[in-house]
């Protein structure tokens, strides 16, 4: 699956001419048109990204919002194929923040610096305690969420079964294989498949979810809802597949709605869920290699950036 456009829409005046000042600053450097195009789709792509923060105008901005950006690149969807952004593509994004930064600082109009440390191009995998896995379960299951189910069953593709983004959104119905206790991954990184064991917690959340709150979802709008959307497990709002920034945006709204404040301080995505699963099931001692499969990943070398995750805990 992958969305077929980006918001790139600026509805304020400041970011809007912010945007053209800052191409016109890259074109008396230089850049050649091609570049200049690029870095502002993505420059239009930021600020688009913080209107919907709330932000619509420099003094509102807030250094953490680039992490946040970051996070949401590392999650949104290729335009173009399945999957996610690259790193390289990312990197470009990192690119045009740095010019950014430069940009404003030179001319003045804004004292905003976005430290270098904030825009690392490589991913330094953290995870969250399993207290913290358990408050957010507990902010999901809240009787007072109306999508308590629903919440539950996100939480527990992505870290009780440890899936990616891209694997958890693309699942069908037809993909949990209950009277085997078994989720099958179609679209794995790589185009691999793989079958994932479900617990007894996460087969029963599941379950419930789908008799329930899946078939309310799919009912609510069913006269809108494509028919790809009746075989989707995880629904929106709309009674259509989920997105992966629409899954985003909810945990989001789940961390803001836990008791926690080192929580509620962290800046996280989807993808924090699998390594914290694969960290857990390390300290618990589970082989490599059996979480090697479980995650589905292609060398053992790539799950060992797990380890020290693991000793870290025991210090």
């Amino acid at each position: 699956m992958f969305q077929k456009s980006v918001n790139r829409e600026i509805k304020s005046n400041q970011f809007r001419h912010l945007s053209e000042s800052f191409k016109e600053w890259l074109e008396t450097l230089g850049y050649k048109p091609r570049s200049i195009k690029q870095i502002n789709w993505n420059a239009q792509e930021f600020f688009a990204f913080l209107e919907s923060q709330g932000t619509h105008s420099l003094r509102d901005f807030k250094n953490n919002q680039v992490n946040q950006y970051l996070e949401y690149l590392q999650h949104r969807p290729n335009c173009n194929k399945t999957g996610g952004l690259s790193p390289a593509y990312i990197n470009k994004h990192i690119t045009m923040l740095r010019l950014l930064s430069k940009y404003l600082q030179l001319t003045e109009k804004a004292n905003i610096l976005i430290k270098p440390q904030l825009l690392k191009t490589t991913e330094t995998a953290t995870y969250l305690s399993k207290t913290e896995i358990q408050t957010l379960y507990h902010a999901a299951k809240d009787e007072n969420n109306l999508y308590n189910q629903r919440d539950a069953a996100m939480l527990d593709v992505f870290y009780g079964c440890g899936l990616r983004a891209g694997e958890g959104a693309a699942l069908n119905l037809s993909d949990l294989l209950f009277e085997k206790n078994l989720l099958y991954v179609r679209e794995g990184k790589g185009y691999r498949e793989r079958y994932v064991p479900m617990s007894k917690q996460v087969k029963a959340d599941l379950q419930e979810y789908i008799i329930n709150q899946r078939t309310q979802l799919l009912n609510a709008k069913q006269s809108k809802a494509p028919d790809e959307s009746v075989q989707a497990l995880l629904l929106g709002r709309g009674g259509i597949r989920w997105s992966i920034q629409g899954m985003y945006h909810r945990l989001q709204l789940l961390k803001n709605k836990t008791n926690n404040e080192m929580l509620k301080q962290k800046s996280f995505g989807l993808h924090i869920l699998r390594h914290s699963i694969a960290t857990h099931l390390l300290q618990d001692g589970m082989r490599l290699e059996n979480i090697a499969l479980f995650l589905g990943h292609k060398s053992i070398e790539t799950t060992q950036k797990y380890t020290h995750l693991a000793k870290e805990e025991e210090c």
